[in-house]
């Protein structure tokens, strides 16, 4: 992808996310990056054989943490937790581009931390 086409599908996203909406009986990690008022919460929704049957965000913040987030959610949907787990920087940069990841770096991970959080929390017990 050139760089125009990885700001044409992030802005694409931030316009039009996917997966955006609340989502009930799923577990739910808030996440915000205070220096600039972004929030994001992540649902999730795990199978018993640990894949993800559902996954969505709500949150406001700028068309970095925003349009990642729809980029990273769809991309996962079908997943695993294993999958979502493993996610390490080089996957984040191959899923969002490198060019959004040293732009903004702390906004286009923001998504990255919710999402393993979230994950950590399914195996606990329901008194989360």
């Amino acid at each position: 992808m050139t760089h125009l086409d990885i700001i044409d599908r992030l802005l694409d996203h931030y316009r039009r996310p996917r997966h955006y909406g609340e989502l009930a009986d799923a577990v739910t990690y808030t996440i915000g990056v205070p220096e600039c008022s972004d929030t994001l919460t992540v649902y999730l929704r795990a199978t018993p054989d640990r894949h993800l049957e559902a996954l969505q965000f709500t949150g406001q913040g700028c068309s970095v943490s925003m349009g990642t987030a729809s980029i990273v959610i769809e991309q996962l949907q079908g997943a695993t937790l294993a999958d979502l787990l493993a996610l390490d920087e080089a996957a984040a940069v191959n899923i969002v581009g490198a060019e959004i990841m040293q732009a903004r770096p702390r906004c286009a991970t923001l998504v990255f931390s919710a999402l393993k959080a979230a994950a950590r929390l399914v195996d606990r017990p329901a008194d989360r």
